[in-house]
């Protein structure tokens, strides 16, 4: 009875489940169609799949995409894999979900006519800008503009060589301001920029790199401030300073003509707002002053109430002057620091 019972469901289409057999067994013919390669060695995928999959323009231009980067490796995978970025087209800040995803693993499957393990990442740019410089050239004809970093120097080398980057503008680059959208014909030389970049540099001198997204900052008020006035404090009868160095060292003050140095001293520092406002790590220093009951705080990068302030003579010959009186009370202070 089951053998004729079986007979009938397969002479009508059927599986046993009641589904079309067709339908059942659609995605493993697929599979047979573009059939994964075998992976004998470990030069299995060759130079010749790299260059396939880098030059399908078509693919990339129906999603609105553009490959980044690609290599070939096992990254724990059982057989090697194809690990490729893509960006999209004017939207550095968004990836693709899962269904764009899939959509172009399978375009890239029909062009190269086979399947094999494929990974697609999206390079999406992060929150805080990667570089900033004001522009000191523009190239129209070939998109480029130059952008130079001085807010950091006070002297020294960086007065000569300061951050530098040459920035490629691709067709799809955002520009932005506070007031809206801009294109490359709205950029002047003297604009500050905070830019996002695909990652790769060129390294030179100035770097070069290809700028994914621009914003030209909004001018700050460069007015000098009282340090007094941004720690909120006359800095006067200080009681104690403990300090802690970048390299983890520590060291108290209690000596009374030690803190009338240092109080005179900070009294007379005045601060402008820098227009780098990039999350930097690491430190010279950072000190707690205790005047009565009360502790403030001031440190060798400058910063107050979520802002910071630039480097000044008067800031840098505080610290110089910091540092060689500390090294009297511990020698091997910041190793490598002059």
């Amino acid at each position: 009875m089951n053998s004729i019972l079986l007979f009938l469901l397969v002479a009508l289409g059927m599986t046993d489940s009641g589904m079309p057999y067709e339908l059942l067994h659609a995605a493993q013919r697929e599979e047979a169609v573009y059939e994964l390669p075998t992976l004998n060695s470990p030069n299995a995928l060759h130079d010749e799949l790299q260059t396939q999959i880098f030059e399908l323009d078509a693919v990339y231009q129906q999603y609105s995409v553009k490959p980044l980067r690609m290599d070939i490796s096992l990254k724990g995978q059982p057989r090697e894999t194809v690990n490729l970025q893509l960006r999209k087209l004017g939207k550095p800040r968004e990836g693709l979900n899962m269904q764009e995803n899939t959509s172009i693993k399978e375009a890239i499957y029909k062009v190269i006519g086979k399947r094999f393990p494929l990974e697609i990442t999206t390079k999406v740019i992060p929150l805080e800008a990667e570089v900033v410089g004001a522009i000191t050239e523009i190239n129209e004809t070939e998109r480029r503009v130059l952008i130079i970093n001085r807010e950091g120097c006070v002297d020294g080398p960086c007065q000569f060589q300061p951050e530098a980057y040459r920035l490629k503008l691709e067709e799809d680059t955002v520009i932005r301001s506070g007031s809206g959208p801009l294109k490359f014909e709205d950029l002047k030389v003297g604009d500050w920029l905070h830019v996002w970049t695909t990652g790769a540099v060129e390294q030179s001198y100035p770097a070069q790199m290809v700028a994914l997204e621009m914003e030209i900052a909004e001018p700050l008020d460069e007015t000098p401030i009282a340090l007094t006035t941004l720690m909120k404090t006359d800095l006067k009868q200080m009681d104690k300073i403990d300090i802690r160095f970048g390299d983890g060292k520590n060291l108290e003050i209690t000596d009374s003509e030690w803190l009338a140095d240092i109080s005179a001293k900070l009294q007379k520092i005045e601060l402008v707002p820098s227009r780098d406002q990039r999350t930097y790590y690491g430190y010279l220093y950072t000190m707690e002053i205790s005047i009565g009951d009360k502790k403030f705080k001031y440190g060798s990068s400058l910063d107050f109430d979520g802002l910071r302030y630039k480097q000044n003579m008067q800031t840098k010959e505080f610290n110089d002057d910091l540092i060689a009186k500390a090294r009297t009370s511990i020698p091997n202070l910041l190793p490598g620091i002059q």
